[in-house]
C-alpha cells in the first residue's frame, strides 16, 4: 500500500466556446501499471479569475469529473439553456465529480462567490473507497458559456491523492475490461420509474392495504371438491360428472390476483395426482369387467 499524491495544473489563456456555448478541456495523468488505484482524495483550487471578452452574460459555469478514461458528454442538458453535460455523479464511470459558477470579474471581485459542490461531498471525500485498475486517470472540464465566446486567463490546480495496491493479473485485466466498458458513455439516461400513492400503496406494502395477511384455501366438501375424499362429509356424496371433474382441474389452474384468496373454492394442489384420463381424455363411462381365473387371479388379456 502506497500513498501518491498526484499534483496537476489546467492553465490556459483563453478558451472560446464552440456554437452551443461548450468548451472541454481534458487532462491525462499516467499512473503505475499492475496496481489498483484507489482515489482516496481529490482537492481542487482556482487560482485566477477569468476574464470574459466582449459582450454577453457575466455569468459561466463548469464542471469537471476525475475519470479512468476521457469522459464523454451526454445529451442531458446541464441547465435549460446549456446542453451536454457530464454523466451522474453516482454513474459506475465517475469517480469525482464537481460544478460550480463563475462570475464576471467587474461584477463580483471575491473567490468566495460560487463555491464548489462536489461529489463525493467533503465531509466524507476522505473516507472515498473509489477504485480503478487502468494506468491513466483523466481529469475533465467542461466550461458553458456563450456561443463563440471568448473566456481568458483560465487556471485550476488539482491534487490528487491515490493509494496503490498490488493485485494480480486477472484481476487487473477483468478491472481494466470493466473500466473500458463503463467508459462507455449512454447519451441518453432514464432509470426513474414515475409511480403514484396508489400504486405505492399496492405494490409496496400490500399487507398494509388489504389488512393482514392473504386469505388461505376454502374448500368446500361439496361437488367436485369431495372426489378426492374418501368419506363424505355429508349424509349422501354427491356423484360428479366429467365436466365437473375437468371443471375442477381447470379452476385449480387459474391464478388468482395478489390480492384475492388463494383460491375460493379449488385447492392448489388439487393438480397433483390426477388420473391420466382426466387430464388428457374422456373418462370411460363402463370400464373393462374384470374376469378371474378358477384360482381367483385376475386373467389378462
Amino acid at each position: 500500500m502506497t500513498l501518491s499524491i498526484i499534483k496537476e495544473t489546467i492553465e490556459l489563456p483563453s478558451i472560446t466556446c464552440d456554437a452551443n456555448g461548450n468548451a472541454f478541456l481534458t487532462k491525462r495523468i499516467n499512473l503505475q501499471s499492475g496496481f489498483r488505484h484507489m482515489l482516496q482524495q481529490v482537492d481542487m483550487f482556482q487560482d485566477r479569475f477569468p476574464t470574459f471578452a466582449g459582450q454577453g452574460s457575466q455569468l459561466a459555469e463548469f464542471e469537471v469529473v476525475v475519470t479512468a478514461y476521457p469522459s464523454i458528454p451526454s445529451n442531458m442538458p446541464f441547465t435549460p439553456t446549456s446542453t451536454l453535460s457530464y454523466p451522474a455523479a453516482g454513474d459506475d464511470s465517475i469517480l469525482f465529480k464537481a460544478h460550480r459558477q463563475v462570475y464576471d470579474f467587474s461584477v463580483v471581485q471575491s473567490f468566495q462567490v460560487g463555491q464548489y459542490e462536489q461529489f463525493p461531498s467533503v465531509q466524507i471525500a476522505a473516507m472515498n473507497k473509489s477504485y480503478f485498475y487502468t494506468d491513466h486517470i483523466y481529469i475533465n472540464m467542461c466550461w458553458k458559456g456563450d456561443a463563440d465566446r471568448t473566456y481568458e486567463n483560465l487556471a485550476y490546480s488539482f491534487m490528487l491523492v491515490v493509494n496503490d495496491i498490488k493485485c494480480n493479473n486477472l484481476e487487473h485485466s477483468l478491472g481494466v475490461l470493466n473500466e473500458q466498458h463503463n467508459a462507455m458513455c449512454a447519451l441518453i439516461m432514464s432509470n426513474g420509474r414515475m409511480n403514484s400513492i396508489s400504486n405505492l400503496r399496492g405494490n409496496t406494502f400490500p399487507i398494509w392495504r388489504y389488512g393482514g395477511i392473504r386469505p388461505e384455501n376454502t374448500i368446500s366438501p361439496l361437488a367436485a371438491n369431495s372426489y378426492f375424499l374418501e368419506i363424505a362429509t355429508r349424509d349422501a356424496e354427491e356423484m360428479q360428472s366429467t365436466v365437473q371433474v375437468r371443471q375442477a382441474v381447470a379452476d385449480a389452474r387459474q391464478m388468482s390476483a395478489f390480492d384475492a384468496a388463494l383460491g375460493l373454492r379449488r385447492p392448489d394442489w388439487l393438480r397433483f395426482g390426477l388420473n391420466q384420463g382426466i387430464i388428457a381424455g374422456p373418462i370411460r363411462p363402463d370400464p373393462v369387467p374384470l374376469k378371474y381365473a378358477d384360482n381367483g387371479n385376475t386373467r389378462m388379456f
